[in-house]
């Protein structure tokens, strides 16, 4: 078993904004632990700001499979699924090439660039220099091989709602926290204590990583598992977050509902444009109001109060 995970498949697919969630579903049927990274087309200015979508390139899905005596039957069945969405969507042909396992966590270094998201938060990877203005709230970030950069628009949406949000002294649960990079802004932006849960043992470690680079093991706690599923607590929390596939949210309304205190809020991201309406649908029939919502590309972020 050792063995086999020292070499991975990168397997990677491009696909129009219509067929994005059906590719990355299918995708993680058969990833590692069932991630999926989704790369959108973005164009920015060299010192990071003004984070716009590019619309008229198509969205990378990627995942990794473990190079395995499964391998041959796993492509083929992916192959064969991907021919089907093709069908009714634009979606190219799968692409594979075998990473080391020090690759897979390097992976993110050549692309990833000190970024601004909102009026004040920075994300800055280890690797990179960067010099704080005035007001800057800084994120230091090593993702390795974890989801979650801040560049993707579903993160971007997240990231500015914290910025307007009135956290000081919330209590604040992180539902599949990935790389950290909610959890953190959270603290950084006033909260008092975070629940960081995440269900893929490899973005724990990125997860506690980045919690000691940004010294907040003392307000942050991480645990592994699946919040949609479970919690870590029976005490609720001031502010739900959620950046997942729309179908994983739909799932995990009732403990998602539960979590949050009456009065409190839900930040759902990771949603297509076309499927906001199931999402808001499950979540309303929870005794949740849809509050606002944001769109940036074909990606929406959802915020709900939580009724009495």
């Amino acid at each position: 078993m050792a063995e086999e995970s020292r070499i991975w498949l990168e397997v990677s697919v491009e696909a129009d904004a219509e067929s994005v969630e059906s590719v990355a579903e299918l995708l993680s049927r058969y990833a590692y632990n069932r991630g999926v990274v989704i790369h959108e087309p973005y164009q920015q200015d060299v010192d990071g700001d003004n984070f716009t979508i590019d619309l008229s390139r198509p969205v990378q899905v990627s995942a990794y499979l473990p190079v395995n005596a499964q391998l041959a039957e796993t492509r083929h069945a992916l192959e064969h699924g991907l021919w089907h969405l093709g069908q009714l969507g634009a979606v190219g042909p799968l692409r594979a090439v075998e990473r080391p396992e020090e690759d897979w966590a390097n992976a993110w270094k050549e692309h990833f660039q000190v970024t601004r998201v909102g009026r004040r938060t920075v994300v800055r990877p280890i690797w990179r220099d960067y010099e704080p203005a005035p007001g800057d709230i800084v994120i230091d970030l090593n993702p390795g091989a974890a989801f979650g950069t801040g560049l993707h628009p579903t993160t971007a949406l997240c990231l500015r709602w914290l910025e307007e949000m009135p956290l000081d002294g919330a209590r604040v649960l992180d539902a599949g926290a990935g790389s950290g990079i909610l959890s953190v802004a959270a603290i950084k932006l006033g909260a008092a204590e975070v629940d960081a849960v995440e269900l893929d043992p490899v973005s724990v470690s990125s997860l506690e990583e980045n919690v000691r680079l940004n010294g907040l093991e003392g307000q942050i706690t991480v645990y592994e598992g699946d919040a949609t599923a479970w919690l870590p607590a029976q005490q609720q929390y001031d502010l739900v977050l959620a950046n997942i596939l729309s179908r994983i949210l739909i799932e995990g309304a009732d403990n998602l509902t539960r979590a949050t205190r009456p009065g409190g809020s839900l930040i759902l991201s990771g949603v297509i444009e076309q499927h906001a309406p199931e999402v808001i649908a499950a979540y309303e029939a929870r005794d949740c109001r849809l509050a606002d919502r944001a769109l940036l590309g074909d990606w929406v972020a959802l915020r709900f109060e939580r009724l009495g």
